[in-house]
Protein backbone atom coordinates (compact mmCIF):
# COMPACT_ATOMS: atom_id res chain seq x y z
CA UNK A 1 0.00 0.00 0.00
CA UNK A 2 2.86 2.15 0.69
CA UNK A 3 4.67 1.83 -2.24
CA UNK A 4 1.90 1.93 -4.86
CA UNK A 5 1.30 5.40 -3.07
CA UNK A 6 4.49 6.46 -3.32
CA UNK A 7 4.43 5.49 -6.93
CA UNK A 8 0.98 7.23 -7.47
CA UNK A 9 2.97 10.58 -5.68
CA UNK A 10 5.83 10.82 -7.64
CA UNK A 11 3.95 9.91 -10.85
CA UNK A 12 1.82 13.12 -9.97
CA UNK A 13 5.01 14.95 -9.37
CA UNK A 14 6.73 14.05 -12.72
CA UNK A 15 3.50 14.96 -14.81
CA UNK A 16 3.26 18.51 -13.25
CA UNK A 17 6.87 19.43 -15.04
CA UNK A 18 6.02 17.73 -18.42
CA UNK A 19 4.41 19.82 -21.22
CA UNK A 20 1.37 19.47 -21.90
CA UNK A 21 -1.17 20.53 -24.70
CA UNK A 22 -3.66 21.07 -23.10
CA UNK A 23 -4.12 22.94 -19.67
CA UNK A 24 -7.54 23.08 -17.53
CA UNK A 25 -9.36 21.78 -21.38
CA UNK A 26 -7.42 24.62 -23.27
CA UNK A 27 -5.08 24.74 -25.61
CA UNK A 28 -1.25 25.95 -24.87
CA UNK A 29 0.72 27.73 -27.19
CA UNK A 30 4.48 28.66 -27.33
CA UNK A 31 5.80 32.18 -28.19
CA UNK A 32 9.24 34.03 -28.48
CA UNK A 33 9.86 37.53 -27.17
CA UNK A 34 12.23 37.83 -29.80
CA UNK A 35 14.34 40.92 -28.89
CA UNK A 36 17.45 43.03 -30.54
CA UNK A 37 19.59 44.51 -27.74
CA UNK A 38 20.70 48.42 -28.01
CA UNK A 39 23.42 49.20 -30.19
CA UNK A 40 24.75 52.10 -28.69
CA UNK A 41 24.54 53.87 -25.74
CA UNK A 42 21.42 56.17 -24.69
CA UNK A 43 22.52 59.63 -24.87
CA UNK A 44 23.28 61.60 -21.60
CA UNK A 45 22.45 64.97 -21.28
CA UNK A 46 22.62 67.45 -18.03
CA UNK A 47 23.71 66.14 -14.87
CA UNK A 48 24.86 62.97 -16.38
CA UNK A 49 26.61 64.70 -19.25
CA UNK A 50 28.26 66.76 -16.52
CA UNK A 51 29.39 63.90 -14.56
CA UNK A 52 30.63 61.97 -17.33
CA UNK A 53 33.01 64.98 -18.43
CA UNK A 54 34.20 65.06 -15.07
CA UNK A 55 35.22 61.82 -14.09
CA UNK A 56 36.90 61.15 -17.49
CA UNK A 57 38.70 64.69 -16.52
CA UNK A 58 39.57 62.91 -13.24
CA UNK A 59 41.06 59.37 -15.25
CA UNK A 60 42.80 61.48 -16.84
CA UNK A 61 44.93 63.46 -14.42
CA UNK A 62 45.13 60.59 -12.21
CA UNK A 63 46.73 57.89 -14.73
CA UNK A 64 50.27 56.90 -14.69
CA UNK A 65 52.54 59.07 -16.84
CA UNK A 66 53.51 58.09 -20.37
CA UNK A 67 57.18 57.16 -19.93
CA UNK A 68 58.50 59.54 -22.84
CA UNK A 69 62.27 58.97 -22.31
CA UNK A 70 61.60 54.61 -22.87
CA UNK A 71 59.95 55.85 -26.35
CA UNK A 72 61.33 58.89 -27.60
CA UNK A 73 65.04 59.85 -28.37
CA UNK A 74 65.50 63.22 -25.91
CA UNK A 75 65.24 66.14 -28.54
CA UNK A 76 63.47 64.06 -31.32
CA UNK A 77 60.79 65.73 -33.60
CA UNK A 78 58.75 62.62 -32.25
CA UNK A 79 59.45 63.95 -28.47
CA UNK A 80 58.87 67.63 -29.60
CA UNK A 81 55.17 65.75 -31.69
CA UNK A 82 54.19 64.05 -28.40
CA UNK A 83 55.15 67.50 -25.97
CA UNK A 84 52.98 69.63 -28.23
CA UNK A 85 49.91 67.00 -28.51
CA UNK A 86 50.14 66.51 -24.54
CA UNK A 87 49.94 70.37 -23.94
CA UNK A 88 46.55 70.59 -25.43
CA UNK A 89 45.53 67.53 -23.73
CA UNK A 90 46.30 69.10 -20.66
CA UNK A 91 44.43 72.40 -21.84
CA UNK A 92 41.36 71.18 -21.84
CA UNK A 93 38.78 71.51 -19.44
CA UNK A 94 36.28 68.58 -19.11
CA UNK A 95 37.91 67.62 -22.53
CA UNK A 96 35.48 70.93 -23.51
CA UNK A 97 37.66 74.01 -24.08
CA UNK A 98 34.34 75.84 -24.62
CA UNK A 99 33.45 75.73 -21.34
CA UNK A 100 37.23 76.83 -19.43
CA UNK A 101 36.79 79.80 -18.02
CA UNK A 102 39.24 82.00 -19.91
CA UNK A 103 38.14 80.51 -23.31
CA UNK A 104 34.79 81.78 -22.27
CA UNK A 105 36.03 85.34 -21.58
CA UNK A 106 37.96 84.84 -24.96
CA UNK A 107 34.45 84.06 -27.25
CA UNK A 108 32.54 86.90 -24.77
CA UNK A 109 34.58 89.54 -26.27
CA UNK A 110 35.31 88.27 -29.57
CA UNK A 111 31.60 88.05 -30.07
CA UNK A 112 31.53 91.93 -28.85
CA UNK A 113 33.72 93.03 -31.35
CA UNK A 114 32.79 92.01 -34.27
CA UNK A 115 29.13 90.73 -33.37
CA UNK A 116 29.52 87.05 -34.79
CA UNK A 117 29.94 83.86 -32.46
CA UNK A 118 32.92 81.88 -33.34
CA UNK A 119 33.10 78.43 -33.32
CA UNK A 120 34.08 77.14 -29.70
CA UNK A 121 37.92 75.19 -30.52
CA UNK A 122 37.35 71.00 -31.32
CA UNK A 123 39.13 69.13 -28.61
CA UNK A 124 41.88 66.53 -29.31
CA UNK A 125 39.32 63.43 -28.94
CA UNK A 126 36.77 65.34 -31.48
CA UNK A 127 40.13 65.71 -34.09
CA UNK A 128 40.87 62.48 -34.62
CA UNK A 129 37.50 60.71 -33.46
CA UNK A 130 34.28 61.27 -36.34
CA UNK A 131 31.48 60.67 -34.40
CA UNK A 132 28.53 59.19 -36.65
CA UNK A 133 24.69 60.61 -35.77
CA UNK A 134 22.61 58.39 -33.65
CA UNK A 135 20.20 58.92 -36.49
CA UNK A 136 20.10 56.31 -39.25
CA UNK A 137 18.76 56.67 -42.36
CA UNK A 138 16.03 54.01 -41.27
CA UNK A 139 14.90 56.31 -38.61
CA UNK A 140 14.66 59.16 -40.81
CA UNK A 141 12.76 56.98 -43.72
CA UNK A 142 10.53 55.61 -40.80
CA UNK A 143 11.42 52.31 -41.59
CA UNK A 144 9.82 49.65 -38.56
CA UNK A 145 10.79 46.60 -40.55
CA UNK A 146 14.84 47.13 -40.25
CA UNK A 147 16.75 46.37 -37.67
CA UNK A 148 18.99 49.39 -37.98
CA UNK A 149 16.51 51.96 -36.08
CA UNK A 150 16.31 53.04 -32.40
CA UNK A 151 20.17 51.80 -32.29
CA UNK A 152 19.80 53.01 -28.30
CA UNK A 153 16.80 50.96 -28.13
CA UNK A 154 15.52 47.51 -27.34
CA UNK A 155 13.58 46.06 -30.38
CA UNK A 156 10.86 43.43 -30.17
CA UNK A 157 9.72 41.26 -33.23
CA UNK A 158 5.49 41.35 -33.57
CA UNK A 159 3.82 40.16 -36.16
CA UNK A 160 0.17 40.50 -37.87
CA UNK A 161 -1.23 36.90 -36.91
CA UNK A 162 -4.13 35.68 -39.23
CA UNK A 163 -7.04 37.37 -37.52
CA UNK A 164 -5.42 40.50 -38.08
CA UNK A 165 -3.71 41.03 -34.63
CA UNK A 166 0.00 42.19 -33.74
CA UNK A 167 1.22 39.62 -31.39
CA UNK A 168 4.83 37.92 -31.05
CA UNK A 169 5.53 35.62 -32.67
CA UNK A 170 3.82 32.11 -31.56
CA UNK A 171 1.69 28.79 -32.42
CA UNK A 172 0.20 25.54 -31.09
CA UNK A 173 2.12 23.28 -28.76
CA UNK A 174 2.12 20.02 -30.38
CA UNK A 175 1.24 16.45 -27.84
CA UNK A 176 4.52 16.01 -25.40
CA UNK A 177 6.71 18.69 -26.70
CA UNK A 178 9.01 20.82 -24.80
CA UNK A 179 7.72 24.53 -24.54
CA UNK A 180 10.96 25.83 -25.53
CA UNK A 181 11.20 23.46 -28.84
CA UNK A 182 7.59 24.53 -29.56
CA UNK A 183 8.72 28.15 -29.32
CA UNK A 184 11.64 27.71 -31.51
CA UNK A 185 9.57 26.44 -34.09
CA UNK A 186 6.41 28.28 -34.27
CA UNK A 187 9.30 31.12 -34.60
CA UNK A 188 10.61 29.61 -37.60
CA UNK A 189 7.26 28.58 -39.27
CA UNK A 190 5.88 32.02 -38.57
CA UNK A 191 9.45 34.42 -39.85
CA UNK A 192 11.25 32.01 -41.86
CA UNK A 193 14.64 30.32 -41.99
CA UNK A 194 15.81 33.71 -42.35
CA UNK A 195 16.04 34.32 -38.99
CA UNK A 196 18.88 32.98 -36.53
CA UNK A 197 18.04 33.33 -32.99
CA UNK A 198 19.16 32.51 -29.25
CA UNK A 199 16.43 31.02 -26.88
CA UNK A 200 17.00 31.96 -23.03
CA UNK A 201 16.81 28.72 -21.01
CA UNK A 202 14.22 26.24 -21.44
CA UNK A 203 11.30 27.77 -19.05
CA UNK A 204 8.76 30.77 -20.23
CA UNK A 205 9.46 33.90 -18.76
CA UNK A 206 5.67 34.95 -18.58
CA UNK A 207 2.62 33.83 -20.03
CA UNK A 208 -1.33 34.95 -22.13
CA UNK A 209 -3.98 33.61 -21.34
CA UNK A 210 -7.41 34.05 -23.38
CA UNK A 211 -10.59 32.76 -23.65
CA UNK A 212 -9.61 28.87 -25.53
CA UNK A 213 -5.79 29.27 -24.61
CA UNK A 214 -2.48 29.92 -23.23
CA UNK A 215 0.37 31.52 -24.57
CA UNK A 216 3.86 30.28 -23.12
CA UNK A 217 6.42 33.18 -23.67
CA UNK A 218 10.18 31.93 -24.07
CA UNK A 219 13.08 34.61 -24.39
CA UNK A 220 15.16 35.01 -27.24
CA UNK A 221 17.50 37.38 -28.65
CA UNK A 222 18.41 37.62 -32.58
CA UNK A 223 21.48 36.84 -33.75
CA UNK A 224 21.77 37.87 -37.55
CA UNK A 225 18.95 37.50 -40.39
CA UNK A 226 15.61 39.12 -40.75
CA UNK A 227 12.00 38.35 -40.72
CA UNK A 228 10.24 36.89 -43.70
CA UNK A 229 6.90 36.58 -42.72
CA UNK A 230 5.21 33.04 -43.59
CA UNK A 231 1.87 33.62 -45.10
CA UNK A 232 -0.92 32.51 -43.74
CA UNK A 233 0.65 32.67 -40.56
CA UNK A 234 1.62 36.07 -40.83
CA UNK A 235 0.92 39.07 -42.79
CA UNK A 236 3.66 41.34 -41.78
CA UNK A 237 6.38 42.58 -39.00
CA UNK A 238 7.33 45.11 -37.12
CA UNK A 239 10.71 45.50 -34.98
CA UNK A 240 9.18 48.16 -32.28
CA UNK A 241 10.13 49.36 -29.03
CA UNK A 242 8.12 48.74 -25.59
CA UNK A 243 5.81 52.05 -26.09
CA UNK A 244 5.21 51.07 -29.42
CA UNK A 245 4.27 47.40 -28.66
CA UNK A 246 1.86 48.65 -26.14
CA UNK A 247 0.10 51.01 -29.15
CA UNK A 248 0.23 47.86 -31.55
CA UNK A 249 -1.45 45.26 -29.13
CA UNK A 250 -4.48 44.70 -27.32
CA UNK A 251 -4.82 46.21 -23.75
CA UNK A 252 -5.01 42.59 -22.12
CA UNK A 253 -2.59 41.30 -24.33
CA UNK A 254 -0.15 44.15 -23.49
CA UNK A 255 -0.83 43.34 -19.66
CA UNK A 256 0.20 39.89 -20.13
CA UNK A 257 3.66 41.27 -21.72
CA UNK A 258 4.48 44.41 -20.18
CA UNK A 259 6.41 42.93 -17.50
CA UNK A 260 8.54 40.93 -20.10
CA UNK A 261 9.86 44.03 -21.64
CA UNK A 262 12.52 45.70 -21.17
CA UNK A 263 11.80 49.96 -20.08
CA UNK A 264 15.43 50.40 -21.92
Amino acid sequence: MFRRSLVSQCAQGMRCFSTSSKVAGAAVRAGVVLQRDPIVTQPINGFDAIADKYFAWLEYITADRFPRDLFFKQGSSNEKSWIEQEKVRAAEWYFDPSSKPKERARNKLQVESDGSEEMPLKSAREQTVKVQPRETPADAAGDVRSLERKLERTLYLVIKDKSGQWVFPQGEVQDQEPLHEAARRNLKNACGGKISAWTVGRGPVGHHQASDYTTFFIKGHILAGQASPAKPIASDFKWVTREEVESLVSADYWKSVKDMLSSN
